[in-house]
């Protein structure tokens, strides 16, 4: 009996050891529980690489969808079904505007909504080292602001295995997991860096409560809360360790002590032409020792047809290499290409922009633009803003080739009118002639259609024009006494498709009057758009000189949509810029 008591009194004394040593086997660790969790609306991903379509991209979401759900972090219980459902209740289509998204995430009660897309797929190596590598894009939007909050760009590989050699599908497959998992590991490594303004300094500057230490930086554009709702934007101008000074961009209802600031999340930078990093290639040696040499050679190169017969699948979509790389030139809608390829244009048949396509031997493909004529070919650069915001459609002559077929059949179709604010994908394809035998009747031609080129992402957005201008009307007084005390700004109707703008002002006759520039400005739910009130005053104090008094300046509203590929900005020609009279005292002679 004794010796029993002895031996469960040690047993008690190794348990409640063994307890002080090990971690409890239900509970999370303390920065585990302290992380938010988002409830996040994840937007079917777009397929840009030009592979398989639709089904990558599903592949891609799902991947994505099921690391969140991992993570912890993340409330992804929103399913495809409620989602589909309320974009149809909204008349909503892929690809979502910010704006889409933040009506989608208010009816969908989500935190934020996650929008991507596969930037490129590429196969490398044969045999058992074959691999696959796919690139996946990531933005997070906040519901409430509709900035971005977080976002990744990230490159996934398969692993390359010894005596095993997987199919295409099942690398590329391999590929998006991996880069699923990197993409939501960097979202949730990232901390969003937030402060509260303590202090305003004069009458366009804040003081921030957090620093470098915080991960505060110069530059960094912050949005401004009170009470979960947007009253202003701040750019951080100066940092030390544990506070930082920011200049207000705009301000809806004035910044005050106490208000939260919460950081904008800047997207990694990432080219259409996106390369991965190079992968290996050339199957594994083996020293086999024995006859049948000439067997083994012959299906070594069978093998070799195979896989590069395979490999071809998987770029660009059907059709022959070569496919003409898309360009921008002086607005979002101006396309490029370089005249130097196909020999200067010489071996092309045709050269066709076409919108959302995926295969680029698709018949039902129709393009929006053929260029035929050699000139045009070596301008190297075509115009479609034509297309939008007008009543009438466009005909256009193409040279439709479809699989199978020896020569293209000419066809004229109208591309439908649309209105501002439409978002498309847009690539380049070509239609190649080379001359074959001479015969009785003449030379023979043989026909091929390249692969489809890069994509390029674009929206129609409304240019303002100078009938869209509210203050001050073409050719009247601005007066710098009104514009100090803001009873006049410059104001214009807001644009069909933009979600920024920024205004330039000039003199007409160079060196008469300052050139100044605004700040970048964000549209809103409005109507009309303003100059903020830091820009409206910069700008009295730009334009406040004796000297430049009943001098004329004229002004432009630049507009762009932020999603898209180009960075470019678009505004009419000088034809349509308002004219201003720089004003002395309202009511009085000028000066």
């Amino acid at each position: 009996m004794q010796i029993r008591a002895i031996r469960s009194l040690c047993y008690t004394l190794v348990i409640a050891l063994l307890t002080t040593l090990m971690p409890a086997p239900f509970t999370q660790p303390a920065s585990a529980q302290l992380m938010p969790t988002y409830s996040v609306g994840v937007i079917d991903f777009v397929n840009e690489s030009g592979v398989q379509g639709d089904l990558l991209a599903r592949l891609a979401t799902d991947a994505v969808v099921v690391e969140m759900s991992k993570s912890n972090r993340y409330d992804v219980s929103i399913t495809r079904t409620m989602m589909n459902a309320k974009m149809d209740e909204l008349g909503l289509r892929s690809p979502l505007t910010k704006l889409d998204l933040v009506r989608l995430g208010e009816v969908l009660s989500a935190d934020a909504m996650l929008q991507g897309a596969i930037r490129s797929v590429q196969l490398a190596g044969s045999g058992a080292t074959r691999r696959a590598s796919v690139t996946i894009v990531a933005q997070m939007i906040d519901q409430a602001s509709g900035e971005t909050i977080n976002g990744a760009v990230q490159t996934g590989t398969s692993v390359a295995r010894v005596g095993y050699t997987a199919d295409d599908n099942a690398l590329i497959a391999e590929a998006i997991n991996s880069a699923a998992y990197l993409t939501v590991k960097t979202m949730v490594d990232y901390v969003i860096p937030e402060a509260t303004v303590m202090m305003n300094v004069g009458e366009s500057q804040v003081m921030i409560n957090k620093g470098v230490r915080a991960g505060i930086k110069p530059g960094m554009r912050m949005i401004v809360l009170r009470n979960r709702e947007i009253i202003g934007y701040i750019e951080v101008t100066g940092t030390s360790p544990d506070d930082a000074y920011a200049t207000v961009l705009k301000s809806m209802r004035g910044i005050q002590p106490e208000d939260k600031a919460r950081a904008i999340y800047e997207m990694p930078m990432v080219s259409s032409s996106l390369k991965s990093a190079p992968l290996p290639s050339g199957a594994p040696r083996k020293s086999h020792v024995g006859g049948g040499a000439g067997s083994k050679i012959a299906k070594f190169l069978i093998g070799i047809g195979v896989v590069a017969g395979l490999a071809s699948l998987f770029v660009g979509g059907s059709g022959v290499s070569g496919a003409p790389k898309i360009g921008t030139g002086s607005n979002n809608l101006e396309f490029t290409w370089n005249p130097s390829l196909y020999n200067h244009g010489q071996n092309v048949h045709e050269l066709q922009l076409v919108r959302d396509a995926v295969d680029a031997l698709d018949g039902s493909i129709q393009p929006v633009a053929a260029i035929r004529d050699s000139s045009l070919w070596n301008l190297g650069r075509i115009d479609v803003a034509g297309l939008y915001g007008g009543a009438a459609g466009v005909a256009v002559t193409y040279n439709r080739l479809d699989l199978g077929a020896s020569t293209p059949t000419v066809v004229t179709w109208t591309v439908p009118p649309e209105p501002y604010g439409i978002t498309h994908t847009y690539n380049l394809r070509a239609i190649l002639r080379t001359t074959g035998t001479a015969g009785s009747d003449g030379p023979t031609y043989k026909y091929q259609i390249t692969k489809l080129g890069s994509q390029l992402r674009a929206t129609a957005v409304e240019p303002v024009t100078r009938d869209r201008i509210l203050t001050p009307f073409h050719g009247d007084p601005l007066y710098i006494s009104q514009l100090r005390t803001g009873d006049t700004n410059l104001t214009w109707l807001a644009s069909l498709g933009a979600t920024q703008y920024q205004v330039v002002v000039e003199p007409i006759r160079p060196g008469s009057g300052p050139t100044w520039k605004s700040n970048i400005i964000y549209a809103g739910a409005g109507t009309e758009v303003s100059l903020s009130d830091v820009d409206r005053l910069d700008l009295a104090r730009a334009l406040d000189r004796p000297n430049y008094v009943d001098i004329e300046m004229r002004w432009r509203v630049e507009v762009r949509n932020e999603g898209d590929t180009s960075p470019l900005w678009t505004y009419p020609d000088q034809s349509q810029w308002p004219i201003f009279r720089i004003g002395g005292t309202p009511g009085g002679p000028p000066g």
